[in-house]
């Protein structure tokens, strides 16, 4: 059985005809609910994309400990005592926790003059390991990261900023092997880097000079101390598990109440991750609400008008049925009106949002090539399109029903009398 042919979009035609205020406000009301659903759904993924682009190379399991001020008395030590991050803390971690995949320690230094010829800057200065960069979302634009033999040798190499690679460095030259002095030392760099301006660790990454950490605490009389332990567990791996056993050990070798939670402090990325995906999930449920509110006015505007067009035709109806018309056939006319009018307005809807989608992803095109936009590609996913369209049809559906109801109810006496 054939659910729309040219007699209903002939008698749609009439229903519009005949009503047109009301047709007008009715289709206005679903296109409306449709387009603020999916420039909702739009904005909403431009900001997710823009987030996940920022965050791009930062590991998501990964955990950031550092020691504070202890809080409990232990073992004859007071509360309020210092202590220190040490070297070996990460040998023992990585030795005794096997899910563990990149460890590396951390030193940083602030107010530092970089001087190259009559140039100069200040930049932060910041020790890593070798495998720091696995860890934080650090790009390498020209040259190398540091490796083993550059720990070991405690070599004065380093990678600079991009921003400080433009101020001191000529456009068309390469930093690559060249020298900077910092604080009256010597360093060769060996590479050129760049981050988020607005997401990484400790200072921006584009105006700041990473160097070896046994290099640094050398220099700085640090000795084996470390400010910042830094760590990246498999994927597989239960990184809140691995935030429990890190705390433990290290307690437990700096002689630390094992229930002092202020004595050591973690950052744990994918609890950050996690409230991101709360946010973006709670943003996400609102639209829905929204759109689709907007949307179930206009079903009940499609509803109310149809109830309209069948008490117009009552005589019309009656008589279809007084020849014989089946109630199938009737319930298939009404039906079938209220699902066409329901998605021609709410295509229009959709139609129109894409647009608007469309023109706002090329205004702000130069903006979202930024690597620190958090507005990137806002625009509706298939998928997305694809379930506006079936929820376009539902609608229509669902208003059709009370019409076709009312419409089955009409006996051929009925005609007779409207007449």
């Amino acid at each position: 059985m054939k659910i729309f042919d040219s007699d209903n979009f002939k008698e749609l035609w009439q229903t519009i005809r005949r009503n047109k205020f009301r047709s007008l406000l009715t289709g206005f009301g679903v296109a409306w609910g449709i387009l603020m659903f999916v420039i909702l759904s739009g904005i909403g993924n431009g900001f997710k994309h823009g987030i996940d682009k920022i965050f791009t190379g930062l590991a998501q399991n990964a955990l950031f400990v550092f020691s504070g001020p202890t809080t409990m008395e232990y073992k004859g030590f007071n509360a309020g005592r210092d202590w220190d991050l040490e070297q070996e803390d990460m040998d023992l971690i990585i030795k005794q926790i096997p899910e563990i995949e990149e460890v590396s320690g951390m030193l940083w230094t602030r107010f530092n003059k970089v001087i190259k010829g009559d140039q100069s800057y200040d930049a932060s200065m910041i020790g890593i390991g070798e495998n720091y960069i696995k860890i934080d979302a650090i790009t390498v634009r020209e040259g190398r990261s540091f490796n083993r033999i550059d720990m070991l040798e405690k070599r004065k190499t380093c990678l600079i900023g991009k921003d400080i690679a433009a101020a001191l460095f000529k456009t068309g030259n390469s930093p690559v092997g060249d020298y900077i002095t910092v604080n009256g030392v010597q360093f060769t760099i060996i590479g050129v880097i760049s981050g988020s301006e607005k997401v990484n660790i400790v200072g921006r990454v584009n105006e700041s000079i990473y160097a070896p950490i046994s290099t640094l605490q050398q220099l700085c009389g640090e000795g084996n101390n470390i400010h910042l332990l830094c760590i990246k567990a498999y994927d597989e791996a239960s990184i809140e598990g691995v935030e429990e056993q890190v705390k433990q050990l290290l307690k437990a070798r700096h002689q630390l109440h094992p229930d002092d939670e202020g004595a050591v402090r973690a950052f744990n990325m994918k609890e950050f991750f996690g409230s991101m995906n709360h946010l973006f999930t709670g943003l996400t449920i609102l639209i829905w609400i929204v759109g689709m509110g907007t949307l179930l006015s206009g079903m009940v505007g499609v509803s109310n008008i149809m109830l309209v067009s069948v008490r117009e035709r009552t005589k019309e109806i009656g008589i279809r049925r007084a020849l014989g018309a089946k109630p199938s056939t009737i319930l298939r006319q009404i039906l079938s009106e209220s699902i066409l009018l329901s998605f021609l307005a709410g295509y229009s809807g959709l139609f129109v949002g894409v647009l608007i989608l469309a023109l706002a992803d090329k205004l702000t095109y130069n903006m979202q090539q930024s690597a620190d936009a958090f507005f990137y590609n806002p625009q509706l996913s298939f998928s997305l399109a694809i379930t506006a369209l079936i929820i376009l049809l539902i609608t229509g559906l669902l208003a059709g029903i009370m019409p076709a109801q009312n419409a089955l109810k009409i006996k051929a006496i009925d005609a007779l009398r409207d007449e």
